[in-house]
C-alpha cells in the first residue's frame, strides 16, 4: 500500500500541474527573487539630513565624513529641528544630525559639546546599521579632536597623545558574518520558509476523503506513502534552492551539501507527516488549508530566526524547541555560515526523523479508526436499505 500510495501521488503531480508548480517552480522563482533583493548584502546610501548651526571647517569636515561613507547619503540640509523631524516622519530621510552652534570653539575649549543624532526607529534594520556606523565615525572624530588638543596644550607627540586618549584599546571580531551581510543572514531562512509553505500547501489537501473512504481495500501504508512522497519532493526542492543560492548568487556556504540533504530530508519528513495528519482530519480542503496555515505560518516568527529564542518568554522558548522549523532552520543557517557538521546537529536530525515517523504512524491510526467508523455507518445504511 505504501508504494501504491507513493505512485498515486507521483501520477497526481503531473496530472495536476498546479502541484508541480507549487512544489518546485514557485519556490525556485521566489528564492531567485529573494536572492536578487538581498544581492547588495549590506544597507548603504541611507538618506540623511543635517543641521549645521556651527558652519565651521571642522563641522563641515565632520558632515563630509558622513557623506563620503558608503552607509550614508546626505541629501538635505534642514533649517531647524522641526523640518528635520518632518523629513524623517515622511521617510524622506532616515537619519538626522545636528551640529550645535559654537561646536568647534567648544571642542578647543574642552567644553565637550554634544552632537545630536536622530534615527527613524520605524525601520529597525536601517536604524541598527546607521547607529553603528555613526558611532564609529563620531568616536573617530572625538579621538582625533582630543589628540589635537593634547598635542597643542601639552606639547605632546602624536604617539603620546594617542596613548593618553586611548587609555585602552579593543578589537571587535565578528565571526562567521563579519561584513554583516543581510543576504547571508536572511536568504537561507526565507528560502526554508518558502519551501516549507509549498510542501504544506500541497500535502495538507492530498487525501481525498470521498475516494479514500469508499474504497475499503485501502489499508495501512496509504498515509505513509504520501508522507514519503512529499518528503522526497521537499528534499529535492531544498537541494535545488540551496544550489541556486550558493552557485548563482554566491551566498557564503561553509558546510557540506550532504549534511543539507540529510537535514532537509528529516525536516521534510516531519512537516509532511504533520500536513498529512491535518489532511486526514479535515474533510474539507479549504478548512485543511486554513488549519495548516494556522499551524505553520507562525513558525518563522516563533522559531528564533530573527528575534532570538533567548529573548522570548520561557513558554515561547519551550514551544520553539519542539517546533520542527526551529530545529531545521537554525541548523541550516549554521551549516551555511559556520560550516557545522552532522556530528553537531545529529540530535536535532534524530528529533526531526522521530517526529516524522511518530506522526506518520499516528496518521495511519487515525485513518484506520475513521475508516472503521465509515464502514460501520455504511453497513448500517445498507441494513436500513434492506429493511425498507
Amino acid at each position: 500500500m505504501l508504494m501504491r500510495s507513493f505512485k498515486e501521488e507521483w501520477h497526481n503531480l503531473f496530472e495536476n500541474k498546479m502541484n508541480l508548480v507549487l512544489l518546485f517552480i514557485m519556490p525556485i522563482i521566489i528564492v531567485i527573487l529573494i536572492s536578487l533583493e538581498f544581492s547588495s548584502g549590506v544597507i548603504s546610501d541611507i538618506p540623511m539630513a543635517v543641521i549645521d548651526y556651527d558652519n565651521s571647517n571642522f563641522s563641515r569636515q565632520l558632515i563630509e565624513s558622513f557623506d563620503q561613507n558608503s552607509t550614508f547619503n546626505v541629501v538635505s540640509y534642514a533649517k531647524d529641528e522641526s523640518e528635520m523631524e518632518s523629513l524623517i516622519k515622511n521617510s524622506e530621510v532616515r537619519v538626522g544630525m545636528i551640529v550645535p552652534k559654537g561646536f568647534y570653539n567648544d571642542v578647543t575649549l574642552l567644553n565637550s559639546p554634544t552632537v545630536e543624532m536622530f534615527y527613524d526607529g520605524s525601520h529597525m534594520s536601517i536604524t541598527s546599521v546607521a547607529k553603528s556606523k555613526a558611532m564609529e565615525i563620531l568616536l573617530t572624530y572625538k579621538a582625533g579632536a582630543t589628540m589635537k588638543q593634547l598635542e597643542t596644550r601639552l606639547n605632546l607627540s602624536s604617539e603620546q597623545a594617542f596613548n593618553i586618549t586611548q587609555s585602552f584599546q579593543f578589537n571587535n571580531r565578528k565571526l562567521y558574518n563579519s561584513s554583516q551581510n543581510f543576504e547571508s543572514f536572511l536568504a537561507p531562512i526565507l528560502m526554508a520558509g518558502v519551501v516549507q509553505s509549498a510542501i504544506v500547501l500541497v500535502a495538507a489537501v492530498s487525501i481525498n476523503h470521498d475516494i479514500y473512504f469508499t474504497e475499503r481495500k485501502r489499508r495501512f501504508g496509504y498515509a505513509s506513502g504520501k508522507v514519503l512522497f512529499y518528503s522526497v519532493c521537499g528534499t529535492v526542492t531544498y537541494l535545488l534552492c540551496v544550489l541556486i543560492q550558493i552557485t548563482v548568487f554566491q551566498v557564503p556556504f561553509k558546510g557540506s551539501l550532504i549534511d543539507v540533504v540529510i537535514l532537509s530530508a528529516a525536516f521534510s519528513l516531519a512537516i509532511s507527516s504533520f500536513s498529512i495528519l491535518i489532511s486526514s482530519l479535515m474533510k474539507t480542503r479549504i478548512i485543511a488549508l486554513v488549519a495548516a496555515a494556522v499551524v505553520f505560518i507562525p513558525n518563522s516568527v516563533m522559531a528564533g530566526t530573527t528575534w532570538p529564542l533567548i529573548s522570548m518568554p520561557v513558554g515561547y522558548q519551550g514551544f520553539g524547541k519542539i517546533m520542527p522549523f526551529a530545529r531545521f532552520v537554525n541548523n541550516l543557517r549554521n551549516i551555511y555560515l559556520k560550516g557545522i557538521s552532522m556530528a553537531e546537529i545529529k540530535t536535532d536530525v534524530f528529533y526531526l526523523f522521530a517526529f516524522g515517523v511518530a506522526f506518520s504512524l499516528f496518521t495511519e491510526l487515525v485513518i484506520r479508526i475513521m475508516s472503521q467508523q465509515f464502514n460501520q455507518e455504511e453497513e448500517v445504511h445498507e441494513e436500513l436499505f434492506r429493511v425498507i
